[in-house]
Order: structure tokens, then sequence, then C-alpha cells
């Protein structure tokens, strides 16, 4: 999950990391134990804002919002755009339409991204497993 970073109060638009899978070089193991590669989180990024643009609040319940911003970011891109950052991942803006999610947002309940999906697990060669699935 990553931190809302900031809230836009007319907008009711929230942005903020809703997945960073490396963090200075070093990959970034999730609270499920996978790690995804950039290259995994750009294609389910653009997959997403293909078919889904749905936000949830913590992948339940009914659509609350909508993902209106999509920004995959990784070492490759960053380098051609001129951009310095020390994470690669997925950044996000979510438009907050449900009057009770806004609350939680604003009262700091809500707090951070999460994302969800399905992925193949694959073996490494020191023997751990990874996956695309966050």
């Amino acid at each position: 999950s990553g931190t809302i970073l900031k809230a836009d109060d007319d907008e009711r638009i929230v942005w903020g990391w809703a997945s960073v899978v490396t963090e200075k070089g070093v990959p970034v193991v999730d609270k499920q134990g996978d790690v995804i590669s950039p290259e995994e989180i750009s294609k389910a990024a653009t997959e997403f804002m293909l078919d889904v643009r749905v936000a949830k609040a913590m992948h339940e319940g009914e659509q609350v919002g909508h993902v209106v911003h999509s920004f995959p970011l990784t070492n490759e891109l960053a380098k051609a755009l001129g951009i310095q950052s020390e994470r690669e991942g997925w950044i996000i803006a979510q438009k907050i339409t449900d009057d009770e999610t806004w609350a939680r947002v604003k009262s700091g309940e809500l707090s951070a991204f999460s994302i969800g999906g399905n992925a193949i697990t694959e073996a490494y060669e020191d023997g751990t497993e990874g996956s695309g699935d966050a």
C-alpha cells in the first residue's frame, strides 16, 4: 500500500503511490511477501486503466470513486522524462464521489492506497518466490 500524499478538497481528489516496487534500487516486498517488478506494475497499471478504473474503499463494497490519473514510474521512464526519483512504482489519483468515504479520507482513517490482483508465482534463482500479486 502507499500513503496518500496530497488531497484536493475542492475536487475531492487524492494523490499518492498505489504501489512502490523499488526503493533506492532495492525491490520492495509487499505485505503478502510478494515482489512486483517495475515492468509488471507498469503492465498492471495499463490493464487497470483500460478495463477497470474503479475505486473501492480498501477492496470492499461498492464503487466510491474513480481512478482519474495513473502514472506507472520506472527508472527508464523517469530518465527519459528527466524525473529524479528513488522509487519505482505506480502513482495514482482518485476522485472520491462517496460522501462517507471522503469523510474517512479527511479524518485520516483512510490514509493509503492498496492494490489487488492475481499473478503467477515464480521462483527466483536463490530459491525464494515472488509474484505480481499485490
